[in-house]
This record gives C-alpha cells, sequence and structure tokens, in this order.
C-alpha cells in the first residue's frame, strides 16, 4: 500500500522534496504539497480504489503524512472490495 500512496503522491502531489525521501511521518504540506496537490492525490486515491473517499476524511489530517494516506487508502480498498 505504501508503494502505491507514494506513487500517486510522486504523479499528483507536486511536492519540492523527492517522495522516495520522506519518511513516512514527514509533514507533506512542509513537503510541498498544496491544496490543490491535496485533491490531486485524493482523485487519484479515488481512480485507483474505484471509490470515493468518506466525507470523514476529507480533513486536512488525512493528507498530512505519507502513514495518514496510507490508513485513507486502505479503507478505500476495503470500501471497494466490500462493493
Amino acid at each position: 500500500m505504501e508503494q502505491v500512496v507514494r506513487q500517486i503522491l510522486d504523479g499528483r502531489g507536486d511536492l519540492s522534496v523527492p517522495v522516495a525521501q520522506l519518511a513516512l511521518t514527514a509533514d507533506l504540506f512542509d513537503a510541498g504539497l498544496s491544496s490543490f496537490g491535496a485533491v490531486e492525490v485524493m482523485v487519484g486515491l479515488e481512480e485507483h480504489f474505484g471509490s470515493s473517499f468518506p466525507d470523514r476524511l476529507l480533513k486536512r489530517e488525512t493528507f498530512s503524512t505519507v502513514a495518514a494516506l496510507i490508513g485513507a487508502a486502505e479503507e478505500l480498498q476495503r470500501h471497494s472490495l466490500a462493493a
């Protein structure tokens, strides 16, 4: 799952730091993620898993770290598999 999240971040996040160099707990907004970039990452994850983000995950904290995005991606995957 980490690889999927990092791949989407790399393609859509427009970060100023290489995604591969970021620790799981590094602040993505400090690494250059903008609000627009967060939306792009969200859309990328939704497209990958074929599932929409639940409203409760639409908050800054969800997009703040790679680890938080992995948690959101795992939830999207579970929702996708249950559908």
